[in-house]
C-alpha cells in the first residue's frame, strides 16, 4: 500500500513540476542600458614615478623647458610627493629659472578639467607661477588664458585679475581649473576655493583662441626657492544625455485575446543639463503592442523618470510562451540604447490533461488545491 500511495505522489510531483514549468515560464528584465556617458575620461596624467630620481624633465614624458630650452627644467625629487615616491621640484637651478612645460593637442572643444596639486614649504622664498596657454610655439607666438602668482613676501596666491587667497603652506593643494570651450569660460579653484573665472580667450589679454596649448610651471622672474608639483591630470568632462531605462514587462497564465497591461520608466543618466530625445524601436511582432508616450524629447537628468504604460492584446494561441525584447534607443545616438526582455504566457487547455492525473484529480476532489489552481479547475 505504501508503494502505490508513494507511486502516485511521485507522479503528482513530477506533473506538476512539468505543468508549472510549461504555464509559468518566467522573464525577468534585463536591463541593459549602453551609453557613451561618464563623469570624466581622463585624457592625460602625470605623477612623475616613473622617471629617475633626480633626472632632468626636458625631453621626458613630453616635459621641456620653455622655448625647448634644456636649462629651463625642473627635477624628479622625492623631498616631498603627493603619490609616493616622486613628483618635480620648480625652482632656480644655476641661475636659471625653471621654467618647465608640456603642450597638449585635441583640447580645443567641449568641457574639460585640468588639475594639479602644489605643496608649498613654509620657508619658500620668491615668487613661483602656474599657467595656461592657449597658444605656444617655441619662439613665439605665445598667449596665456590664464596665470596665478605665489608669493612667499604677501603669502597670498594672486590671479592676473588680482583675486587673492591666502597660501595654504606645508601641505599638497589642489589648482583646478574648469575650462568650458563652448561658453569660451574659466573657473580657477584653489583648495576648492573659487579665485578667479573669466573669459578663456581673453585670459590675460584679448586675443587668445579656443584651445589648450600647454601647462607652464614657471619659477619666477626672481630668484625662488623650491616648490613641488604632483599629480597633474587633464579630463574630459562628459555633456551628453544617456538612455536608461527600468521596469519589468512579464506576464502569466493570460487568457488569449484578453488585455494586459505594465510599465517601464525612461530615464536620461547623462550629463548635467543634458536633453534627451528617445523614441521606441522595436518591440515583438506577437501580440498588438500599444505604448503610451512612445517617444520624448528634452528629458534632463534633473527631470523625474518618464512612465511608459504598455498595453498588449495577447495572441490567440494556447499553451504558448512568447519571448521578445522592447528596445529604446537615444534619437540622436543609435549607439545609446536600452532593451527590456519580455514574455507572456498563454494557460494549458485542460483537455490536455494526463488521463492518469485527472483520474486522481477525481478521486481526491478536495486534494491538491495548488495544482488546481495552476490548471484552473
Amino acid at each position: 500500500m505504501k508503494n502505490k500511495i508513494l507511486g502516485k505522489t511521485m507522479i503528482i510531483g513530477l506533473v506538476i513540476l512539468f505543468i508549472g514549468a510549461s504555464v509559468t515560464v518566467g522573464a525577468n528584465i534585463d536591463k541593459r542600458s549602453s551609453g557613451p556617458y561618464q563623469s570624466t575620461d581622463i585624457f592625460w596624467e602625470e605623477n612623475f614615478d616613473s622617471y629617475d630620481l633626480g633626472s632632468s624633465m626636458h625631453g621626458q614624458g613630453g616635459w621641456r623647458g620653455w622655448d625647448n630650452n634644456p636649462d629651463a627644467t625642473g627635477y624628479v625629487t622625492d623631498v616631498q610627493a603627493q603619490s609616493s615616491p616622486h613628483s618635480v621640484e620648480i625652482a632656480w637651478f644655476g641661475g636659471t629659472a625653471a621654467d618647465l612645460i608640456h603642450e597638449f593637442t585635441g583640447v580645443s572643444s567641449g568641457e574639460w578639467i585640468f588639475t594639479a596639486y602644489q605643496y608649498i614649504p613654509s620657508d619658500f622664498s620668491g615668487e613661483t607661477n602656474f599657467l595656461l596657454l592657449n597658444t605656444y610655439n617655441d619662439g613665439g607666438p605665445y598667449h596665456w588664458s590664464n596665470a596665478l602668482s605665489f608669493s612667499s613676501d604677501t603669502g597670498e596666491v594672486r590671479s592676473w585679475e588680482g583675486e587673492t587667497l591666502l597660501i595654504i603652506f606645508d601641505q599638497w593643494v589642489e589648482i583646478r581649473v574648469e575650462i568650458d570651450f563652448s561658453a569660451d569660460w574659466q573657473e580657477i579653484y584653489y583648495d576648492d576655493d573659487l579665485l578667479v573665472e573669466k573669459s578663456w580667450t581673453e585670459g590675460i589679454e584679448p586675443g587668445g583662441v579656443l584651445n589648450l596649448a600647454c601647462v607652464d610651471l614657471y619659477a619666477g622672474d626672481a630668484s625662488s626657492t623650491s616648490v613641488y608639483y604632483d599629480d597633474f591630470s587633464l579630463d574630459g568632462v562628459a555633456t551628453d544625455p544617456d538612455l536608461d531605462c527600468e521596469g519589468t514587462l512579464n506576464w502569466i497564465d493570460v487568457e488569449p485575446g484578453s488585455t494586459v497591461e505594465g510599465t517601464f520608466t525612461v530615464e536620461n543618466a547623462g550629463a548635467p543639463g543634458s536633453e534627451l530625445s528617445w523614441e521606441i524601436e522595436y518591440y515583438p511582432s506577437w501580440g498588438t503592442w500599444t505604448f503610451n508616450p512612445e517617444s520624448g524629447t528634452g528629458l534632463t537628468p534633473e527631470d523625474d523618470a518618464i512612465t511608459v504604460d504598455v498595453e498588449v492584446v495577447a495572441p490567440d494561441e494556447q499553451e504558448e510562451t512568447f519571448t521578445g525584447e522592447v528596445v529604446l534607443v537615444n534619437s540622436e545616438n543609435p549607439d545609446d540604447t536600452c532593451t527590456i526582455d519580455v514574455s507572456l504566457a498563454t494557460p494549458v487547455n485542460q483537455q490536455v490533461i494526463n488521463p492518469l492525473l485527472q483520474m486522481i484529480l477525481e478521486r481526491f476532489p478536495n486534494a491538491f488545491p495548488i495544482l488546481r489552481y495552476l490548471l484552473g479547475l
